[in-house]
């Protein structure tokens, strides 16, 4: 897929949330930034306990004052893993489409496709993964425009998903997936093991270098076989994941 030029993506805004974990990985999501090509971020630590919503929105409110000409806003969380090269990447991928909400190159198992590159994943309130998206300066003024003022503490992928069918926008992840959710059994909510739909199944890993993946060939790399549909009320132990998990 050849992506729709807008205006070249040369400036950034870059955030990594966090919170307190049993174990700290900022150190490591830092490095794995730096190597991917992104030597400045801005943190956003949840030291007081807001929630991952109220750290997420807000973040991305400061990246938008702090930064209103950046070309692309990029939040991570604090137990991403990045291969390399992934800035110049998505510097010559993005955007899949004129009417983007987010490009996600971290890509969950059930996500993963037969082909390379960018596949819609319209999903509403059932998307999962916001483990690390890309987001149009456009979109993000209307995010935080329409759901600033949510008083939340969990959910942006749901909330964020929701959105964006209720605005018309397109959501993107991409196969293989250039980013992985290191997160296992050291989450800052105290949820169970990392499972099928909070990792990625072919992450390229972080010594390999996201252009030396083209998008219109099947990965020879990696086993890349299509998936059956998530059987997603076996997610997770609290139902977060679940068909019933009800909007509120």
């Amino acid at each position: 897929m050849n992506p729709i030029r807008q205006n070249p993506i040369r400036r950034w805004a870059v955030g990594v949330t966090t919170a307190p974990r049993p174990r700290s990985t900022l150190e490591s999501t830092l490095a794995g930034l730096r190597t991917a090509g992104w030597p400045d971020c801005r943190i956003f630590d949840d030291r007081e306990g807001a929630g991952a919503w109220r750290n997420w929105i807000g973040a991305l409110e400061t990246l938008l004052t702090q930064r209103p000409d950046a070309d692309a806003l990029m939040l991570a969380q604090d137990d991403a893993v990045f291969c390399r090269g992934l800035r110049v990447y998505l510097e010559k991928n993005l955007w899949p489409a004129a009417d983007v909400a987010l490009c996600s190159p971290y890509c969950p198992s059930p996500y993963r496709k037969p082909s390379r590159g960018w596949h819609r994943q319209d999903h509403g309130w059932y998307l999962v993964g916001a483990v690390c998206w890309v987001i149009p300066p456009r979109a993000a003024r209307a995010i935080v425009r329409d759901l600033g003022g949510v008083e939340a503490r969990d959910r942006i992928d749901a909330r964020v998903g929701r959105w964006a069918a209720k605005t018309g926008r397109s959501v993107w992840y991409h196969t293989p997936s250039f980013v992985q959710h290191a997160g296992n059994g050291n989450s800052a909510l105290g949820d169970p093991l990392v499972n099928r739909l909070r990792m990625a199944a072919d992450f390229v890993g972080q010594q390999s270098d996201a252009n030396s993946y083209s998008s219109h060939l099947a990965p020879r790399d990696v086993a890349c076989k299509r998936l059956a549909p998530p059987r997603l009320h076996l997610a997770e132990r609290d139902g977060y994941y679940t068909r019933d998990r009800k909007e509120p």
